[in-house]
């Protein structure tokens, strides 16, 4: 389903267009340009484990599905699609394909998308493939037959969306990237946050001893917004906002030992956990009473 690059790879000596690539491209520490394989990226890890989501990665899928949710409401539906990429080759090392993802994000993604959010994922026999929301520079979805694409018919898509699938076929297997798919966004902006964000658990899942210490999600600049403006969103978080400077005045009045509480010094005198900690109960505080006017 969707446009998918060609299976055979370029010349690493030369671009698409025929034109030498610069010598330097080969060695930078984020930057590659050749489609060789290197043999490392074809050794595949021998143990794995297992392991439960914890705090930590349920943080991380909530914020990503608030940053998801805001890209989404922020940019317009039409304006985003679902990027998938994938190795002509099986890469089984997380920082290697990170290293992959940044030469290509660098030189290719900030030309191309205004915004991106990243997340990997593992393929059951350990490899490795990225998902993207990614924000275009013009509608991509008005128009467009989801129904056809499943029939291989791409005819309704637009011209812009047909141009964008040309250039990553001419130029993601410069970055050691294969087969790609682009498509609109089909659901709702919640339905996409909870789509992108379910990649935690499954990445979590699958993740190696190696891979500790590499993030699961990346964003490109400006493109992760602070949780005060996500939070916003939906009532919940309405209500999180809402209920949050009475809980500072209600810690303050039990605990006289520290300064008047607010957003911004909380976490250094109740512990950056404090909003997992204390969520459920700031939720259910009751609206506190308005005085009469005088």
């Amino acid at each position: 389903m969707g446009i998918i690059t060609d299976k055979t790879q370029s010349n690493p000596e030369t671009n698409p267009e025929g034109e030498k690539s610069l010598p330097c491209l080969y060695s930078n520490n984020s930057i590659e340009n050749s489609s060789k394989p290197p043999s490392k990226l074809q050794e595949n890890p021998l143990v794995k484990y297992s392991n439960r989501l914890s705090t930590a990665h349920k943080k991380s899928a909530t914020i990503l599905a608030w940053n998801v949710q805001f890209m989404a409401e922020t940019h317009g539906l039409n304006y985003l699609g679902f990027l998938t990429l994938t190795f002509p080759f099986k890469v089984f090392c997380m920082k290697e394909a990170q290293r992959l993802f940044n030469s290509m994000a660098t030189n290719f993604l900030r030309h191309h998308f205004t915004h991106w959010i990243c997340v990997k994922e593992r393929h059951k026999d350990g490899s490795i493939h990225f998902h993207l929301l990614v924000v275009c520079k013009s509608d991509i979805r008005t128009g467009f037959d989801f129904e056809g694409i499943e029939k291989r018919d791409y005819s309704s898509a637009s011209p812009e969306l047909k141009k964008t699938w040309s250039i990553l076929r001419r130029n993601l297997n410069k970055y050691k990237f294969g087969r790609s798919e682009l498509l609109p966004i089909k659901s709702t902006a919640e339905g996409i946050a909870r789509y992108v964000g379910k990649y935690i658990s499954k990445t979590v899942c699958n993740r190696l001893e190696s891979d500790k210490g590499t993030r699961m999600v990346n964003y490109s600049g400006n493109s992760r917004n602070s949780t005060t403006r996500v939070t916003v969103l939906s009532e919940g978080s309405k209500k999180w906002r809402k209920n949050l400077p009475l809980f500072c005045k209600m810690i303050f009045e039990l605990r006289q030992d520290i300064p008047p509480l607010d957003e911004n010094n909380i976490a250094k005198h109740l512990g950056s956990r404090w909003a997992f900690e204390w969520r459920e109960f700031i939720l259910q505080l009751p609206e506190e009473p308005k005085g009469e006017t005088p």
